[in-house]
């Protein structure tokens, strides 16, 4: 619930008096009052009374009584008094940190300056700590989830759920205000999704990125912080767990002129880093390679990458539509969603492109029905497809212990290694014919049992990523 506040009755006559320590802080965190259009004009032990010319701003009353931990006093003022403080507030200063709110409130995760920071707060050292144990263990999500009477955090790491630790309930709105703020979110807004990002600097001067999302419940707001390490993965399919003849395969496709390449798979089974890896690959000075996604998940030199962006139409059918108009040699479409995508991308696969996407589907067999189903016509998918790849990603048994777990691993195994099938045109054919189709493997489980002969992993895990043998 939004807390009510009421219009306070200071003289704004005398509105200009501000301390010069009150003022100091004003100047050092110039920023944060120009984004949420107020100022601190008064504090004493439990209150801050601040300036806003719009008795609506409830963001910036929010704000400031989470970060000083005070009560707020409002004071309506005038827009032009308002904006003769903005104006006389110190030219600004070189940015110190990555969220503006040092002064007024606990200190930035991701400070970059010398100046220490309050690691006193148990808000600020639990996630601290948080940040530092999922880069350690290579987690990729973190869940925090308030249930009736406890807060829950869980992380991924390889793949897989665990708790990392179960607090009060009373924490909740705390550590949900602390993340939304280093999101840039609208802590008020506790009833709609928001989406956001921040980064994190560690003491190595390794840049981490969160997506952040959230998700309001019964019990509160849940959020959802997906980990991407913020620098270029080099990886070459073989690495990925690709075996050597289907490495051939994939480069094989990959030399053509123009044609369709599809990687299906659920969500979290590996794609988007074959198709990079694939893009790396094709990353040549005589090519001109176009991305559609969403999100831009590694950024690579060399490529025009673009982002998604549906709150102003620019969808990935805009995106291609404008593609073919920027003479591509390849054209990468995050994924093909629906009908009108599906035919622009088969479009610009007969018309001299070659193209890489995503769809959803079990296995590589699948894909051509699931095209057929989005509306393209047989003797299109015969013109255009040169590959299917289907994957899944399974845990790789760490070396050191051999799966019985030790301090250099997490639960006996360590990373994950891609399961793939391969479905592609015949050699030296030039339509793609479902029925003489080159299939690798029959199955995705077919494929996995090979990876458990070479003690890569194990049936356990298999069965538990594939259903049981």
């Amino acid at each position: 619930m939004t807390t009510q506040y009421s219009i306070c009755e200071l003289n704004t006559d005398n509105i200009f008096d501000i301390s010069d320590e009150l003022w100091q802080k004003n100047c050092q965190e110039k920023q944060l009052l120009l984004r949420y259009l107020a100022v601190p004009v008064k504090e004493d032990e439990s209150k801050l009374w601040l300036a806003i010319d719009d008795e609506n701003n409830l963001n910036a009353l929010e704000m400031f009584a989470f970060m000083v931990n005070k009560q707020i006093e409002p004071v309506l003022v005038a827009s032009d008094e308002l904006k003769y403080l903005l104006n006389a507030l110190s030219p600004e200063r070189n940015q110190l940190y990555e969220v503006n709110e040092l002064i007024y409130g606990q200190q930035s995760l991701a400070s970059n300056s010398d100046e220490p920071i309050n690691r006193s707060d148990p808000i600020i050292q639990l996630l601290d700590n948080l940040f530092k144990f999922c880069l350690s263990k290579n987690a990729s999500d973190i869940h925090i989830e308030p249930r009736k009477e406890k807060l829950i955090i869980r992380l991924r790491i390889d793949g897989v759920l665990h708790i990392y630790k179960t607090l009060s309930h009373t924490l909740t709105n705390r550590v949900v205000s602390r993340i939304k703020l280093l999101a840039k979110l609208d802590i008020s807004e506790t009833r709609l999704p928001q989406d956001g990002q921040f980064n994190f600097t560690t003491a190595l001067a390794e840049t981490l990125d969160f997506r952040v999302s959230t998700l309001p419940t019964s019990y509160g707001e849940k959020i959802v912080l997906r980990l991407q390490k913020n620098k270029p993965t080099h990886f070459d399919f073989l690495t990925l767990g690709f075996t050597n003849e289907q490495q051939a395969t994939l480069l094989n496709a990959l030399k053509q002129p123009q044609g369709l390449i599809l990687v299906t798979g659920p969500t979290g089974s590996g794609k988007s880093i074959t198709l990079y890896t694939a893009l790396s690959h094709l990353n040549q000075t005589d090519k001109h390679i176009l991305t559609a996604e969403d999100p831009i998940e590694i950024e690579i030199d060399g490529l025009i990458q673009t982002q998604v962006n549906r709150g102003i139409n620019l969808d990935f059918s805009q995106l291609l539509r404008t593609f073919l108009r920027q003479d591509p040699d390849i054209i990468m479409l995050g994924e093909i969603r629906d009908e009108e995508s599906a035919k622009i991308a088969l479009r610009a696969s007969q018309t001299g492109h070659l193209v890489l996407s995503t769809l959803h589907t079990n296995d590589a067999p699948s894909a051509i029905e699931r095209l057929t189903k989005l509306g393209i016509q047989e003797y299109e998918i015969r013109n255009s497809l040169l590959l299917v790849v289907a994957q899944r990603l399974v845990r790789k048994l760490c070396n050191k212990c051999l799966g019985k777990g030790c301090d250099d691993c997490y639960q006996g195994y360590k990373g994950r290694i891609g399961v793939y099938q391969c479905l592609s045109r015949p050699p030296f054919a030039k339509e793609f014919e479902k029925q003489t189709g080159c299939l690798d493997f029959e199955t995705l489980l077919d494929s996995a049992k090979q990876k458990i002969a070479e003690n890569q992993t194990d049936l356990t895990e298999v069965e538990r990523v594939l259903g049981y043998a």
